[in-house]
């Protein structure tokens, strides 16, 4: 039977399901109360700011629930299986009572979400918090909203919104980070406002295991006296995983291999790959796929760099170069050869279904982010983007009948590169005789719904300085469709 999802809904990501929140204040009630004290408390709680409940969504097995516009931001991850910080982030910047951050995963995986708090305040007080990461150019990236202490002295991130809905505007623990822009005077300052798409890219897995995000609270507006402050670490790679760099010379192909720690359980291996933009693309969501204990291989299949072996132009990329990288990545230990998948974004997602199609004894299962339903040609220029033994891939639809396992198509409604929301569609209709194609469509999102949630805030550049309106849904698309994906993994 073919699915394809759409819909709207706000609230927590279907990856909440999976991951309860440890830790974390309770949810506030006002106590029952009899007589005419009763109709007081219930009027007090009308006039207190309490904000919206979340609502909870669970991720179906299978079904057409598929939530359009969630909040994204922040942060954290953790060692082993991921069920938990091993921080487990009690307060932070209290010494005497006073302001403090509390939060329920100090340290977790970069696409867990993580509960803040601000206690200790006084009520009714208005603060400022902002947080703050550099890229790996070393530019800050942050962002700040200003909130209402409640009653009790406390600002509870998953159920108020900052005031006036600026940097977002629902409640949401993750925002902030979501929201966070450039302030420097680096590469990605000067394309907010451009039309041009940047995101938010740390220093790579290999090099840094984790990056921290400063978060602070400050009376007042954002230069008001400092009250609290605290540091949350965002985890690419838990402790023994490993990273090896390959090169073309050494082992065939190029990229990044990242393995789970010795001993872990045998899992589905990933290739991942991107698209036009070339380079080593999905070498953090292949970091994060280990970390959830899948051997991962990130490949840069051209513009790889000078000495790199790999061309500059997408132009007669041959198949046998990505059965390379998939024996390679499938020979390592915690992988599970038979259940190796190909992730392919963008112009990756054509090269990732012909290999589902005509190397369906290496590849079992395919996803594709923002796909394309046909071969297209070269880039930017060539006389064809790939061939099968030497031999050039002609144009046109890519069929699926061969495929061995599933297909799993995410798109867009909003892309304004090319229709991913109707080659979702049409991908998901061709059903094989031994496949059930699936399609995601976010109505509101645009080309950037690939990988994973929280890690990679990425946007759009808007007209006057501003930001796209399809970045926030882009990243809503990640949150609600990570947990689908490494569902099909599980299989």
């Amino acid at each position: 039977m073919v699915r394809v999802w759409t819909g709207r809904t706000g609230g927590a990501p279907a990856s909440e399901a999976s991951e309860p929140r440890s830790g974390g204040p309770a949810r506030g009630r006002w106590p029952r109360r009899h007589g005419p004290g009763r109709r007081r408390a219930r009027l007090r709680a009308a006039r207190t700011p309490l904000g919206p409940r979340p609502s909870h969504l669970a991720r179906p097995a299978s079904g057409p629930l598929v939530p359009l516009l969630l909040a994204v931001g922040l942060l954290v991850s953790g060692c082993g299986d991921g069920s938990g910080g091993r921080d487990s982030g009690s307060a932070q910047g209290r010494e005497d009572g006073g302001p403090a951050i509390d939060v329920d995963r100090a340290t977790a995986r970069a696409d867990q979400r993580v509960r803040i708090t601000l206690t200790g305040l006084r009520a009714g007080a208005r603060v400022t918090l902002q947080a703050e990461a550099e890229d790996r150019g070393g530019e800050p990236w942050r962002a700040a909203g200003e909130f209402t202490a409640r009653r009790d002295g406390t600002v509870d991130l998953e159920r108020q919104a900052p005031r006036g809905g600026r940097p977002y505007p629902k409640a949401d623990s993750m925002g902030l980070l979501s929201a966070m822009l450039p302030h420097g005077g680096g590469e990605a300052a000067a394309k907010v406002g451009s039309g041009k798409t940047f995101s938010f890219r740390p220093k790579a897995p290999g090099d840094a295991r984790s990056y921290p995000v400063r978060l602070t609270v400050r009376r007042g507006g954002a230069t008001g006296k400092r009250l609290a402050e605290r540091t949350l670490t965002r985890e690419w790679l838990p402790r023994g995983a490993g990273h090896r760099s390959l090169t073309v010379a050494e082992d065939g192909v190029h990229g990044d291999l990242y393995t789970p720690p010795k001993g872990s359980p045998k899992r589905a291996p990933v290739l991942v790959f991107g698209g036009s933009e070339g380079g080593g693309a999905g070498t953090y969501a292949a970091a994060q796929l280990a970390a959830h204990g899948h051997p991962a291989l990130a490949l840069c299949y051209f513009r790889c760099g000078e000495g790199s072996g790999r061309p500059e132009a997408l132009n007669r990329i041959d198949l046998d170069y990505f059965g390379r990288a998939a024996r390679l990545v499938g020979s390592q230990p915690a992988a599970d050869a038979e259940r190796l998948a190909v992730m392919g974004n963008s112009r990756g997602s054509e090269v990732a279904q012909l290999l589902g199609q005509r190397r369906p004894e290496l590849v079992r299962d395919v996803v594709v982010y923002a796909p394309s339903a046909k071969v297209i040609g070269p880039y930017p220029v060539g006389t064809a983007a790939w061939t099968d033994d030497g031999k050039p891939v002609p144009r046109g639809p890519i069929p699926l009948d061969r495929v061995r396992g599933e297909v799993l198509a995410i798109g867009g409604g909003d892309d304004r590169m090319w229709d991913s929301a109707g080659s979702t569609r049409e991908i998901a209709a061709r059903a094989g005789s031994d496949t059930a194609p699936r399609g995601l469509v976010y109505p509101r999102a645009g080309h950037h719904v690939n990988w994973f949630p929280y890690g990679q805030p990425g946007q759009e550049g808007g007209q006057r300085g501003s930001v796209g309106a399809v970045s926030a849904a882009d990243q809503a698309a990640r949150a609600d469709s990570w947990p689908r994906v490494r569902g099909l993994l599980a299989r």
